[in-house]
């Protein structure tokens, strides 16, 4: 029981570490002139291209948070079952 609350405490940790590291490690780049082609309002080529190489790290972690509150939703949605 106490290798799990130990366990537990670690994961917790190296999450709370990789969050602070991903929100205080990356840039946070703003646009700073309106995109090459005024026709385009959603540029999403150039939208793709930010993910995928100056953001990758701030997109992971977002994964990863959304998905464990998506995992919480589902296991505070199934309840204690015998009730």
């Amino acid at each position: 029981m106490r290798t799990d609350r130990l366990l537990a405490f670690f994961v917790a940790l190296l999450f709370t570490a990789v969050v602070v590291v991903g929100a205080f490690g990356t840039s946070w780049d703003t646009v700073s002139e309106l995109p090459a082609n005024p026709a385009d309002q959603s540029n999403i080529e150039a939208i793709g291209m930010l993910i995928f190489t100056q953001f990758v790290a701030p997109f992971e972690v977002l994964s990863i948070v959304l998905l464990a509150s998506l995992i919480g939703a589902i296991y505070m949605a199934k309840g204690e079952g015998n009730q």
